[in-house]
Formats: structure tokens, C-alpha cells, sequence
């Protein structure tokens, strides 16, 4: 061979080292690149995934916070509302006979009015009384029988006190007893506390 087919030789086998080596540093610098890439990737998805973890732990706290505030609302108004039913039976215990007596009066005349508006006229009424109020409603429905015209047959029953009047034939009855009293306020303060909004 000639010494110019060696040199070429020589020349060609330096030119491919040489691009295998630039290859090969290619393909180096390009695994670097890929793997920094996929790290910042890798990183940049880590730190989303916290903030998006950290939120969400945030919003349940709250929530659950949410959740016990309104718990704790919920007793404080139960607490409320019994309170006022356990103060109203107190007092409707502790009134004096004569202040009991116009109760029973009051109630029995509003009793009779509603009957006898669902009804018409009535002929005859029975009202109910509580064991305790029994002597003392007796004045009071000889008076309203004799202002109203109506015949009241007195009955005892298992109230608290206060009246219920229905027609002989159970059509209609008007219930103003203390117990039902009471319930109603119960339910009226519990309406009126559900109206508010807690958080």
C-alpha cells in the first residue's frame, strides 16, 4: 500500500474515533439531558402534588372544623329551646289558683270558639282537664257554658294542664293544652333557630 492509501486509512480511522467519540459524548450529554429533565419534572410534580395535599388536608380541617362548630350549635340550641320548655313547666306549675283559673277560662273560651266555627253551633262539648285542674275547671266551664249557650261535659286526662275540647262525636277537637302549648313554642324557638346560619 501506498502511503497515501495509509494516511487516508489513518486520516478515516481518526475521523470515525473522533465521531464515535462525538456520538458517544452525544448520547451522554443527551441521557444528562433527558435524566435533569425528568428529575425537574419529577420535582416540579412532587411539589404540586404537596400543594395540592396540602390544600386538601387545609379544606378538610376546616371542614371538619365546619362540622363541629355546627355540632356544638345544634346542642346549644337544643340546650336553649329545653331549657325554656323545662322554665315554661315551672312556671305553669307554680301558678297561683287564681291566675290558673283564668288560663283554663282563656283556653276553654278559645277552645269552644274554634269548635263551634269548624262545627257551627254545638249542643254539647267534652272538655278535658288535668287531674290537678279538675275542681278549678269546673268554674270555669260552668261559666263559659252559660256565656256561650253550650253544654261542656268535664272529663280528666293525662295533660298537664290546660284544655281540649272535642264534639261528642270526636269530629273536631281543639287541643289547648299546656303540654301542646309548650310543644309548639318548642317547635316555634327550633324553626326560629334553624333560620340562622352557622358558617
Amino acid at each position: 500500500m501506498n502511503s497515501i492509501e495509509l494516511l487516508r486509512g489513518a486520516v478515516l480511522r481518526k475521523a470515525r474515533e473522533e465521531a464515535e467519540r462525538i456520538v458517544a459524548s452525544a448520547r451522554e450529554s443527551a441521557k444528562r439531558i433527558l435524566e435533569e429533565a425528568r428529575e425537574r419534572k419529577r420535582a416540579v410534580v412532587e411539589a404540586e402534588r404537596s400543594r395540592v395535599l396540602s390544600e386538601l388536608d387545609y379544606e378538610a380541617r376546616v371542614a371538619e372544623a365546619k362540622v363541629r362548630a355546627r355540632i356544638l350549635v345544634s346542642k346549644a340550641r337544643h340546650e336553649v329551646v329545653s331549657r325554656a320548655i323545662s322554665k315554661a313547666l315551672e312556671l305553669l306549675e307554680s301558678l297561683p289558683p287564681e291566675v290558673r283559673l283564668a288560663s283554663l277560662r282563656n283556653l276553654l273560651e278559645e277552645a269552644v270558639e274554634e269548635v263551634e266555627r269548624s262545627l257551627g253551633r254545638a249542643s254539647g262539648l267534652v272538655v278535658y282537664v288535668s287531674e290537678r285542674d279538675a275542681q278549678l275547671a269546673r268554674g270555669a266551664a260552668d261559666e263559659v257554658a252559660r256565656l256561650r249557650g253550650v253544654e261542656l261535659e268535664l272529663r280528666t286526662t293525662g295533660i298537664s294542664g290546660g284544655v281540649v275540647v272535642e264534639d261528642r262525636e270526636g269530629r273536631v277537637r281543639v287541643d289547648n293544652s299546656y303540654d301542646s302549648r309548650i310543644s309548639a313554642l318548642a317547635s316555634r324557638l327550633s324553626r326560629g333557630f334553624m333560620g340562622e346560619t352557622v358558617l
